[in-house]
């Protein structure tokens, strides 16, 4: 497993990270512990973790996995993520403290904020972010679905104050859903030495085949899922052509970006996480090919993701 550093930061990271969304909360503690297992066994040592509304416990089922399974803190790296369900109430650096504590560390490797929302100012959270990176409960801080125009608004910020700016981006990105990425965020990229985080790679499984997934799967911005699910064949066949599965096309074909450090993907079999991480290698020794097969495979009406309000903190029959 190759390794890449977070934007300009001293962050080394596996290229492919695994996360938690439907992940942890649908195995049973012996099947999250072998996963877990099976991902640091083969150079897979990045996890993303966070709290969600739908699934509170992920951050305390993801600690004790991690532990089960043997790992010393130097063995693996954690982004986290914070919202702005409590805030300003509670500030970014209380939400980070809770954070930690029901995740267990007394560090994250990369903290990733939430877009904001409309109205509040860049520099305020810059200023909170920074603060938590400064006194070492985080290495490093990322965005969540940050537009162009405030991910530089932060960066010239933390420039002038002699402080971190964000190290990575992270955004949808797949050999369907391009153009944001590719577009949109190249400049940025290249001005600030930031990091693309790719996520959704395999649009929940669609583009591996399965057209209509049965577990919950993430927004269709754009609402291109349709074409997308009409360009699947074509998937399918360039991968059959290079002798990969549709899993490994779709995720060496963002790899070989070099503007991605790490691709986030879920899994919760072993051996579905082996043949993802296979995609590495085909990605560093047949990069070439894998740019050439897709060529046209790219749908140019994707969008930036929706404005996620997040306004509650638990959704479902979850009691505060």
């Amino acid at each position: 497993m190759n390794t890449a550093r977070l934007g300009t930061t001293d962050v080394e990271v596996s290229r492919l990270s695994l996360g938690s969304w439907y992940t942890y909360s649908r195995l049973s503690f012996e099947a999250g512990v072998e996963l877990v297992r099976t991902a640091l066994d083969n150079g897979l040592t990045f996890f993303d973790v966070a709290y969600y509304r739908n699934s509170p416990h992920t951050e305390l089922i993801f600690s004790r996995l991690i532990r089960e399974a043997g790992a010393k803190r130097e063995d693996y790296q954690i982004a986290e993520k914070l919202w702005y369900f409590s805030y300003p109430e509670e500030s970014l650096s209380d939400q980070a403290n809770r954070m930690l504590r029901r995740v267990d560390e007394e560090f994250v490797d990369t903290l990733i904020i939430e877009h904001p929302r409309p109205g509040m100012s860049v520099e305020k959270l810059v200023d909170e972010i920074t603060e938590i990176v400064a006194d070492g409960r985080a290495r490093s801080w990322g965005a969540l679905n940050w537009v162009p125009e405030d991910l530089m608004r932060a960066h010239d910020h933390a420039t002038a104050n002699g402080v971190q700016g964000p190290a990575l981006a992270q955004l949808k990105y797949s050999i369907v859903r391009r153009n944001v990425v590719e577009e949109q965020y190249r400049q940025v990229v290249e001005q600030t030495g930031m990091s693309i985080h790719a996520s959704d790679t395999m649009e929940g499984g669609i583009l591996a085949g399965v057209l209509n997934p049965e577990r919950h799967i993430g927004i269709d911005v754009g609402e291109i899922r349709e074409q997308i699910k009409g360009t699947v064949p074509k998937v399918l066949e360039a991968a059959r052509r290079l002798d990969i599965t549709p899993a490994q096309f779709s995720l060496a074909w963002c790899l070989t970006n070099p503007q991605v450090a790490s691709l986030l993907f879920g899994a919760t079999r072993p051996e579905r996480l082996i043949e993802n991480i296979e995609a590495v290698r085909i990605a560093s020794e047949h990069g070439a090919e894998i740019r050439a097969a897709a060529e046209g495979l790219g749908i140019d009406a994707h969008a930036l993701d929706a404005p996620y309000t997040h306004d509650r903190p638990l959704i479902g029959d979850y009691v505060a």
